[in-house]
């Protein structure tokens, strides 16, 4: 954590004077939205259109990539939250646990990351993008994250979701590569 860092957070974190409405959306991006993109995409894979069911499976293994990579992180690094240090508001209860990086913006990072990987119109990867910002906003605003927490997340979110993309396009190659060889006509001699 760095001087700026803190300067950032100091200008994110929601004051006093903040409107019920903006700190109702970032209680609600916080408690509810990464379950509600959790679940949504769950019911995608499940019965969801054909071409769709796969890329869910790879959203879903990419949240869990980012959100097991973001424990471990925590684990390892220990770099305390805002609030055990006597910074902003903390509008929400939350233990003194490590804060670095941020498991809610890694997963909604992970979940837009991968979704992106996808083909589909720039409108949608657009709001998905824009839910993994306001998640990730919500952490800070509500002062439960330093913004560093936010943009390691994010590195952790994005490496996640390119990592299953990858792994998922070479097993696809191979189990091709491997029907291609299985079919062809034995030659005669």
């Amino acid at each position: 954590m760095t001087a700026l860092d803190q300067t950032v957070f100091l200008w994110l974190n929601l004051g006093p004077q903040t409107p019920s409405s903006v700190l109702n959306l970032a209680l609600f991006a916080t408690q509810y939205l990464p379950h509600w993109l959790v679940a949504t995409t769950l019911t995608v894979a499940l019965v969801g259109r054909q071409g769709w069911r796969g890329q869910a499976w790879k959203v879903l293994a990419s949240i869990a990539l980012a959100v097991l990579l973001a424990h471990w992180i925590k684990q390892a690094a220990q770099f305390p939250r805002p609030f055990t240090l006597g910074l902003g508001i903390q509008w929400l209860p939350h233990g003194p646990s490590a804060g670095f990086p941020s498991s809610h913006a890694a997963m909604a990072m992970a979940f837009a990351a991968s979704a992106c990987l996808a083909p589909m119109p720039w409108a949608v990867r657009s709001v998905l993008i824009g839910v993994a910002l306001l998640v990730s906003w919500s952490r800070i605003a509500l002062g439960l994250h330093f913004p560093s927490d936010v943009l390691a997340a994010w590195c952790v979110g994005g490496a996640s979701a390119w990592t299953v993309q990858a792994l998922a396009q070479a097993v696809t190659r191979h189990i091709l590569g491997n029907q291609r060889r299985t079919c062809k006509a034995p030659t005669s001699g």
